[in-house]
């Protein structure tokens, strides 16, 4: 199993990953408009931000094809179903802070595909 953590800044001019300068990852500009969304939706104004952190640890492993797995994975040959599947845990760990409060909150969620997939012209349904 391979683990990675992964620190997204919500200022779009923060760019590091493990204390490193890096490109700004193109998930960067989705995760702040989803921030800027749920400040909105909270009513809490933008300015009003003292600090926000998004913190992702990545864990990517190979598992048993699982029986409860309801997707269906396609190829240009049909359905694909394999013996193993990658598996990869995202732990998200967040916080926002205020002048008045902070906020922090924890998330997990877990993603398995075939081994192999996609390959070229493979759709997901």
């Amino acid at each position: 199993m391979r683990s990675i953590n992964l620190p997204v800044a919500v200022d779009p001019d923060t760019k590091f990953f493990q204390s490193r300068i890096i490109e700004q990852l193109t998930i960067a500009d989705e995760l702040r408009a989803w921030m800027q969304h749920n400040l909105a939706a909270n009513k809490i104004p933008s300015v009003a931000l003292k600090g926000a952190r998004l913190s992702v640890n990545f864990s990517f492993s190979v598992v048993a094809w699982s029986k409860q797995t309801r997707e269906i994975f396609y190829s240009d040959a049909g359905a694909v179903r394999t013996e193993k599947m990658n598996r990869c845990t995202m732990e998200c760990d967040n916080y926002v802070a205020t002048d008045e409060a902070v906020y922090c909150s924890k998330l997990t969620e877990v993603q398995e595909w075939p081994i192999g997939w996609p390959a070229n012209n493979v759709l997901k349904s």
